[in-house]
C-alpha cells in the first residue's frame, strides 16, 4: 500500500506535471526555437556557473526538507504519533527523491557541455524548474505543516484551561 502511495504521489505532483509541460513545450517548440534562438552565443561563464543553481536548490531541500519531518522539539511527539503521520513520510521521501533525480540530468548536460544544443537546455532548465516546484513545495509544507502544530498546541492549551 505504501508503494502504491509513493508511485501516486509521485506521478501525480507539480512536479510531474511540470516535467510534462516542459516535454509537450519542446515537442510543439522545437522547429521555431531552434530557428530563431541560436545558443551558441550563450556567455560561457554562465555556462561554467549553470549548475550552482539546480545544486544550490537541491542542496536547500535536503537541508531545510528536514524540517518537515522534524519541525520543533515540543510538537514532534505529537506528529511522530500521529495516524497518517506515514502520509507525510512518503511526502518527504518523494520530494527528496525528486530532488536527486531532477539534479542527475542538469548535471548530465552541464558535465556534457550540452548547455549551448537546444535539446541540452531545454533538459537542463526543464529540470531545474522541476527542483524549483519541489523545493517550493517542501517550503509550503512547512508553513502548513507549521499553522497545523501551532493549532494543536492552542487546542490542547485550551483543553488544559477547562480541566
Amino acid at each position: 500500500m505504501k508503494a502504491l502511495y509513493f508511485l501516486r504521489v509521485y506521478f501525480v505532483s507539480y512536479e510531474f506535471a511540470f516535467l510534462v509541460l516542459c516535454l509537450a513545450g519542446y515537442m510543439l517548440s522545437q522547429q521555431f526555437l531552434s530557428a530563431h534562438f541560436p545558443l551558441s552565443t550563450l556567455n560561457e561563464d554562465a555556462i561554467k556557473w549553470a549548475m550552482i543553481f539546480p545544486a544550490g536548490i537541491a542542496g536547500w531541500t535536503f537541508k531545510e526538507g528536514v524540517a518537515v519531518l522534524f519541525p520543533s522539539d515540543k510538537n514532534e511527539k505529537a506528529l511522530h504519533e500521529w495516524p497518517d503521520y506515514w502520509r507525510l513520510k512518503v511526502h518527504f521521501d518523494v520530494g527528496i527523491t525528486n530532488s536527486i533525480l531532477f539534479t542527475i540530468p542538469c548535471f548530465a548536460v552541464w558535465i556534457m557541455s550540452a548547455l549551448n544544443t537546444l535539446v541540452g537546455a531545454w533538459v537542463f532548465v526543464g529540470f531545474a524548474g522541476a527542483l524549483s516546484v519541489n523545493a517550493f513545495s517542501f517550503y509550503t509544507a512547512k508553513i502548513h505543516l507549521k499553522s497545523a502544530l501551532i493549532r494543536l498546541d492552542d487546542s490542547n492549551d485550551s483543553n488544559n484551561r477547562v480541566n
